[in-house]
């Protein structure tokens, strides 16, 4: 059975079981909570935007396009249950301090303020008209710094992943259109009337392999991509 808590009662009720010392110490470590739910809470809208960018960018395939979309909606409902343990949390302490307002911190609307404007598009005339969620505007000691620090490194570790992705890609086309030019050069020397049947052999030997090794790269690249 779940262990009762102060915000549990009410104000008499905690009066007449001598709960109210406690009240203080729940009131605290739940307000604490509040800031860093809503410090989550702006992460996880970072992350998902970041996903989302990430995915119109550089998802090709239906098959890349439904796994990026599957971490897009994973990052959205991380989201949302942050959101709802806010929720729960600020009306534990509306029931701690028998008001109606909880240190300027208002209820998130899941429809409305879990949103945030799109980074990368620039700022436009009228945008200013364009109230940010509360959640954004909500001034807190410092915490704009963090966000700022931890949102690039979070892009920095993106783009450090894909230039590394990049890259194995031109090496794997290199070393294909390698092997392959390589096939066609000794090919090439088929055609010279002078070679000897062992010579001829030795070619065609040196051809057969170029080619393969060609496939095999190609192979492997394709099940690099589909891992």
């Amino acid at each position: 059975e779940p262990l009762a808590l102060p915000s549990d009662f009410t104000c008499v009720e905690r009066d007449e079981l001598g709960l109210s010392a406690l009240a203080v110490f729940e009131h605290r470590i739940r307000l604490g909570h509040a800031h860093d739910l809503l410090q989550a809470i702006k992460l996880s809208i970072n992350h998902q935007g970041a996903f989302l960018a990430d995915k119109r960018k550089h998802v090709r395939g239906q098959k890349d396009n439904t796994q990026a979309q599957t971490q897009v909606r994973v990052a959205a409902g991380r989201t949302q249950l942050l959101a709802e343990v806010f929720n729960y949390n600020r009306d534990c302490l509306l029931m701690l301090s028998e008001s109606t307002d909880i240190d300027g911190l208002p209820a998130i609307d899941m429809k409305k303020d879990l949103r945030s404007r799109n980074w990368k598009k620039p700022r436009e005339q009228g945008d200013s008209w364009d109230e940010a969620s509360w959640i954004w505007t909500r001034a807190v000691l410092n915490v704009s710094i963090v966000d700022r620090v931890q949102w690039f490194r979070a892009r920095a570790e993106v783009d450090r992943i894909n230039e590394e992705v990049n890259k194995l890609h031109a090496e794997f086309k290199r070393t294909h259109q390698g092997f392959k030019s390589m096939a066609s050069a000794w090919e090439a020397l088929l055609t010279r009337a002078d070679l000897s049947h062992g010579a001829r052999a030795y070619v065609c030997k040196k051809v057969v392999m170029y080619n393969a090794l060609g496939d095999k790269c190609t192979d492997v690249f394709a099940k690099m991509r589909k891992d």
